[in-house]
């Protein structure tokens, strides 16, 4: 009898201590609402804290590209050989004949360039380097 009256009693106290601990563990499911805050989430998600997207400069000039024998190509824009600069990326495999395609990261616009053309970032507006030299005269020479 004093065994079974002891049996009762710890097994009594176990169901006890395990529902208190089971009060703290809240809702085990979401709502549907948060499932798709959830999903939104994982599909974009934030950017660390403290970073931002960094801007195109004012001007992006195709300076020129080489392609050489064994298929590689080389493109300078801005002066520089780099594929990601600061602001934008340059997608040389969807290259078309000479134009190249540069992705403006912020705004996520795609603009085509052709060597020599410079295009402004602000308004989207593309001009032959070639326009803004001026043209010598006979006189000069």
């Amino acid at each position: 009898m004093y065994i079974r009256i002891v049996v009762i009693l710890t097994l009594s106290l176990l169901t006890l201590s395990q529902t208190t601990w089971a009060g703290g563990l809240e809702r085990l499911f979401t709502t549907a609402q948060e499932r798709q805050q959830l999903n939104d989430l994982r599909t974009n998600p934030p950017p660390p804290p403290g970073t931002e997207e960094p801007t195109a400069p004012r001007q992006i000039t195709f300076n020129g590209l080489v392609t050489r024998s064994d298929g590689s190509t080389t493109v300078w824009i801005n002066g520089s050989e780099e594929l990601h600069q600061s602001g934008f990326n340059i997608d040389i495999d969807k290259r078309e004949d000479i134009s190249v395609p540069i992705t403006l990261i912020k705004a996520r616009q795609e603009i085509w360039l052709k060597p020599g053309q410079t295009v402004s970032t602000l308004d989207g507006k593309i001009v032959e380097n070639q326009s803004s030299i001026p043209k010598s005269t006979d006189s000069e020479h």
